[in-house]
């Protein structure tokens, strides 16, 4: 039995949620249910659930459990042995001042665990960059808070190589900054989509993508990389893994949903279930 919890796709049992929660009655077809088709970036008790329940899902968040946060997808680079910047973890702001030295030559990254969209996320050029960037982090501390990676920095004329995982099939593009100097960019705020520039590091990017998604289980996720320009033929670094992400680079939502459709259908004839049984709505 394959079961939806998706708006979008139909299956055996579709269940909308909407915000009421999980009844014994959802959680028995949990039970049931040979796979479990999830809502983008639904992470909660129905993944918890299903997990529970030892029901494949699509999209796979294992990883994104295991090594939550920035911090955490730092420790699964390390893990997987995936290139990456060399970066270091911080429990606290505290912590970073008292150490004996900075670990990285300016400029370097700073990056809060939870920021999204560049929010969170500093270039720190001197010691007064450095310490906006520290009074940001220092208001942030809590109970919740993960903490934060500082990172070196990679010359990319600020140009971020985007591979897009839809279960077996690898989509990339640029996002590339649309004025001179700009280094930490997002689409959000401008970046400019090219699905052109040098295919060959595309290509690269490509089988690294590839690499993590073998290797964790990953089947939807939006994985960002950067290259050393510096260099004459340079390899692609790990940089972060968006498990939600934006459609514009792709060709808008009903491209997107097209895409994950069939993707969906792959994972399911792969475990030999009929594919037949989902329907785009």
């Amino acid at each position: 039995m394959i079961l939806s919890f998706h708006p979008c796709f139909t299956a055996d049992h579709q269940i909308i949620l909407g915000d009421r929660p999980l009844n014994e009655e959802d959680r028995q077809l949990i039970r049931n249910a040979q796979a479990v088709i999830l809502p983008q970036g639904r992470f909660d008790r129905v993944f918890y659930e299903c997990l529970a329940a030892g029901a494949p899902m699509f999209p796979n968040y294992e990883m994104r459990r295991a090594y939550p946060g920035k911090v955490g997808q730092s420790r699964l680079f390390e893990a997987f042995q995936l290139p990456h910047p060399r970066t270091f973890r911080w429990r606290r702001v505290e912590l970073f001042n008292k150490a004996a030295r900075i670990p990285h030559e300016f400029p370097f990254v700073v990056k809060d665990d939870e920021s999204h969209e560049a929010e969170g996320i500093f270039m720190a050029t001197d010691s007064k960059s450095l310490k906006t960037a520290l009074g940001f982090l220092a208001l942030k501390e809590g109970r919740e808070n993960n903490g934060f990676i500082t990172q070196d920095f990679v010359p990319s004329d600020g140009n971020v190589l985007r591979a897009v995982i839809m279960g077996e099939q690898i989509l990339t593009y640029w996002k590339r900054p649309v004025t001179p100097g700009q280094i930490i960019i997002t689409i959000s705020k401008g970046a400019r989509i090219d699905h052109h520039w040098k295919q060959n590091f595309q290509e690269k990017g490509k089988v690294q993508a590839r690499v993590l998604a073998r290797c964790t289980g990953i089947n939807l996720a939006a994985v960002d990389f950067v290259f050393d320009l510096s260099k004459m033929d340079p390899e692609p670094l790990f940089l972060e893994i968006n498990y939600f992400f934006g459609r514009r680079g792709l060709g808008g939502m009903d491209a997107y949903y097209r895409m994950l459709f069939r993707a969906i259908k792959e994972w399911l004839k792969k475990m030999g279930l009929s594919p037949e049984i989902v329907e785009l709505v």
